[in-house]
């Protein structure tokens, strides 16, 4: 089984589990906070993928650390994961768990590309109008990228509405150079 079809398979059981248990919404915030400690302490980290640690060792890093602070379904995948070496996959499975729940609970993910960061006040306008013209809920995935130089870009299921200055300027740029050249008559 390649990596990314093992992250899926743990991501569903993982939500298979916590469907049953009723703390999906308590999974899907614990991974994103193993994920950051993991990432974040170089020592977790490290004990976490040394293979040389008994695997017991690592079992029980993992209980001391995250124990009593996250479900024990996720304690359980985590485990399952740092033990099949797949320890830097967690945030893998943090983003296709989260993916699952999202498409569970019907909201639509729309993907939007900005020059700079939006504020709170766009931010909360453009998922209004995003989820009443779509009549589901919506949960933005921002990124920003100045090359585009100003507008926006919205992906939604494969769907790409442009309203970026950067693509703007190409059509322009298209239209000039397809243009039928002439002078005064």
């Amino acid at each position: 089984m390649r990596t990314s079809e093992a992250i899926e398979t743990h991501a569903r059981v993982l939500f298979d589990l916590a469907t049953v248990a009723g703390v999906v919404d308590a999974v899907d915030s614990d991974l994103a906070s193993v994920t950051k400690a993991v990432r974040g302490h170089v020592d977790l980290h490290q004990a976490l993928t040394d293979t040389t640690l008994p695997v017991e060792n690592r079992r029980d890093i993992l209980r001391a650390v995250f124990g009593e602070s996250v479900a024990p379904e996720t304690l359980a995948i985590v485990t399952l994961m740092v033990e099949r070496g797949l320890t830097d996959s967690l945030g893998e499975l943090a983003r296709v768990f989260g993916e699952i729940a999202e498409d569970r609970r019907g909201i639509v993910v729309v993907e939007v590309t900005t020059a700079i960061e939006l504020d709170e006040g766009l931010r909360a306008k453009l998922i209004k109008q995003l989820a009443d013209a779509i009549g589901r809920p919506v949960n933005l995935r921002e990124r920003v990228d100045g090359s585009i130089l100003g507008g926006i870009r919205i992906n939604v299921a494969g769907r790409v509405l442009d309203g970026t200055v950067k693509s703007q300027l190409e059509g322009v740029r298209q239209a000039l150079i397809t243009a039928r050249q002439g002078g005064e008559a």
